[in-house]
């Protein structure tokens, strides 16, 4: 029986930490499987810890085929967040065993990390020159206050490859990893978003106005069409893709047993409000219908009980932004389709070298928090036909 396997875990940009490294990322998918008695299963399990983006050569790896020899395949995933004082990549390897089950190798962790390898980080001018090199070290991220949920996968430890560096974003950045063993070198480099500036450089619009509340509270318009909120948007210029994120805030209360838990729920159903280009343009709509927002409050937060009040008192709302590679990653990779028999259609990577895939990203974030209801809001949230069950309140 022959399986393919990588390590693994998968998020959206929001939900992205460079500890936990995140999700958009290569899908997993399985092959089709045979059910006579002598069949052969042939599933793929991609893991990647990837996060947004950066620009770097564009490149598409061959076709891999289930039925060849066993050689490793390195896989590369890293987010580069000009915001952060640490930075980590992961560093993995996928290969093929004809011998043991996917699952039992999921399991160790010596089966899907390299013993010898030296990683380091280039920082290059405008002008092409190396202004620094710095070398990462290889640490254990449980150690580093960052845990691995259990699972099918193995959760200790969990290796990724870290160094603290300010970093610039008139500079590029050129990961070099080299297997002291077979002597392979791979690469790859990405710009750096920028997060500085005013909210009409990044941020939104609305987020000028100091005063301003949040309003979605009607679900059809008069003519009976679903009404949308939008919001203006603006990134910096070598943004890839953007996404952004409202994080509602509330107290779970209840009355019978005078227990007070503090919640929240991310709502990312905002899209562009028309196809955008990549690069993005550095403003842009960002829309949502309100009968969306309503119910995913109604799925996240769920029917209150017995003497339970959720007391709502604010929002977040967060932008984000990744670079152009990043784009191209989820647009390449994020497609549906079927697979043949033996092969998996070529996956977006813009790492160089042999046999090695993956992403070397960047991202950074604007944000504004605690940010009020409207009136008109307040009162669709408590006693709206969607939401009247959840028992919302505010104070």
């Amino acid at each position: 029986m022959k399986k393919m396997i990588f390590g693994v875990s998968l998020q959206f940009i929001s939900d992205f930490d460079v500890c936990t490294f995140c999700n958009l990322i290569l899908y997993l998918c399985c092959l089709k499987k045979e059910s006579s008695r002598n069949s052969i299963m042939k599933k793929i399990i991609y893991s990647v810890a990837l996060a947004a983006s950066g620009l770097g050569m564009v490149s598409c790896n061959e076709k891999l085929n289930i039925a060849a020899p066993y050689k490793d395949i390195t896989v590369v995933y890293g987010m580069l967040d000009i915001a952060d004082t640490a930075h980590y990549i992961r560093i993995q390897k996928a290969y093929m065993d004809e011998n043991q089950s996917a699952i039992d190798m999921a399991k160790v962790a010596d089966s899907n990390f390299y013993r010898a390898l030296e990683v380091t980080m280039k920082e290059i001018n405008a002008a092409g020159t190396v202004r620094s090199i710095i070398s990462l070290s290889k640490v254990d991220l449980a150690k580093e206050g960052f845990r691995k949920d259990s699972g099918v996968f193995f959760n200790t430890p969990n290796y990724a490859y870290k160094f603290k560096y300010p970093l610039s974003a008139d500079n590029r950045y050129r990961i070099v990893i080299r297997n002291t063993n077979t002597g392979n070198v791979d690469s790859a480099e990405t710009d750096i978003i920028n997060n500085t500036g005013s909210y009409n450089v990044f941020g939104l619009t609305e987020w000028i106005f100091s005063g301003s509340l949040v309003s979605f509270s009607q679900i059809q318009s008069d003519a009976g069409k679903l009404r949308q909120s939008e919001y203006s948007a603006h990134v910096p210029a070598n943004s890839g893709d953007a996404e952004l994120l409202v994080r509602f805030n509330w107290i779970d209360s209840n009355t019978a047993t005078g227990t007070s838990v503090r919640r929240s729920a991310d709502y990312t159903g905002f899209g562009y409000k028309s196809s955008m280009s990549t690069p993005l343009p550095t403003t842009f709509g960002l829309v949502s219908t309100n009968k969306d927002i309503f119910d995913f409050l109604k799925s996240a937060i769920g029917p209150a009980g017995p003497n339970q009040y959720r007391y709502m008192d604010s929002l977040d709302m967060i932008l984000y932004a990744a670079g152009v590679e990043y784009r191209r990653f989820k647009d390449l990779n994020g497609f549906k389709g079927g697979l043949t028999a033996d092969e998996i259609k070529p996956l977006y990577t813009n790492i160089k070298g042999k046999d090695v895939m993956g992403l070397l990203s960047t991202r950074a974030f604007a944000a504004r928090y605690q940010i009020g209801f409207g009136p008109e809001t307040k009162d669709s949230l408590s006693n709206g036909s969607i939401t009247k069950e959840l028992n919302i309140r505010f104070k």
